[in-house]
């Protein structure tokens, strides 16, 4: 999400950890309460979305108007898109940071409360203890494009929106494109004060999109989100270096010519700076990851500006959120 912290990335690492876990609770917290809820009309469906992930494929399959409480970043991520029309006029936004406002959702009496394991796996026993109806996803640490898809379908059969569904896997299908190269890509996902860094390894969503963007991670062989330091970088030999703006253009490229003068990618002015919805494109594995493929593509090629931000993926990159 937007304002990512270095708390939440060290959470990202031992989330992915607990995939048996999250198979405890998406069997028994989700298999129990879909009998009592397939079945209603669209009338009587009331939706709690707490995470970007889950509401785009909620956008796309047509429940927008169904959603009665929605967290802060789904709904900057909606206004970004221009698309906050296909949410209800009197919309609630619920408080995720720093602890989820479970007071507001119940007041909302949603049917169902769409949540993901990997952020707020600690939130489920409450909830569950105050009678909210759960369907837990996991579409944040989905590790490719496959996955992300199981999720949608997921959600799709959980609201009798297999046809949907499989419209929207479809749509995004058409719109992906897989590329050959081998242009060595460093990816920094957070910077701290004293030059060193988290980064994404080989078995998180953003390895896959490098690759299939026609890029090398040149921290391909590590894991999850390591904890870095500047001569891991300078070693590493990145021919290009992405990193998500730390809180300000200024800011971030003042840390990188500190800590990273050296590096060949820094070097030849082949660094880029990711804010707004760049990052969601990333940071969001769900329906608009197809366009983070292109917009890697486009920065591996020099096509890209060295700082991309919501205006200009929105003008060269004809990002939409398709609606079924």
């Amino acid at each position: 999400m937007k304002g990512l912290t270095l708390a939440i990335l060290i959470i990202l690492s031992v989330a992915i950890v607990g995939g048996v876990i999250y198979s405890y609770y998406h069997t028994a917290g989700t298999t129990s309460t879909n009998t009592g809820t397939t079945s209603a009309t669209a009338k009587q469906i009331r939706i709690v979305s707490l995470a970007p992930s889950d509401t785009q494929v909620l956008i796309s399959l047509g429940l927008g108007k169904d959603i009665v409480g929605l967290d802060p970043y789904s709904y900057q991520l909606l206004k970004d898109l221009n698309m906050t029309s296909y949410l209800p006029s009197n919309i609630t936004i619920i408080q995720t940071y720093p602890e989820i406002d479970i007071e507001e959702i119940v007041k909302l009496e949603p049917t169902v409360v769409v949540l993901e394991w990997g952020l707020y796996a600690s939130y489920i026993p409450k909830m569950q203890s105050l009678g909210l109806n759960l369907l837990i996803t996991n579409s944040d640490y989905a590790y490719d494009i496959t996955q992300i898809e199981d999720n949608i379908m997921q959600i799709a059969s959980y609201f009798n929106l297999t046809s949907e569904g499989e419209e929207l896997i479809e749509w995004m299908q058409s719109h992906l494109h897989e590329y050959v190269g081998e242009v060595r890509i460093a990816y920094l996902d957070w910077i701290c004060p004293n030059g060193d860094f988290y980064t994404a390894g080989g078995n998180v969503f953003i390895n896959d999109i490098i690759v299939t963007a026609g890029g090398i991670n040149v921290f391909g062989n590590l894991a999850n989100y390591p904890l870095l330091s500047p001569s891991n970088l300078l070693v590493s030999n990145a021919s290009v270096l992405i990193v998500q703006e730390m809180y300000n253009y200024t800011y971030t490229m003042n840390l990188i010519k500190q800590y990273y003068s050296n590096v060949p990618a820094v070097q030849e002015d082949n660094v880029y700076v990711l804010s707004g919805l760049a990052v969601d494109l990333i940071d969001e594995p769900s329906v608009l990851s197809v366009y983070a493929v292109n917009l890697f593509h486009d920065i591996a090629t020099g096509k890209a500006p060295h700082y991309i931000d919501s205006s200009w993926v929105l003008e060269n990159l004809n990002v939409s959120l398709p609606v079924f």
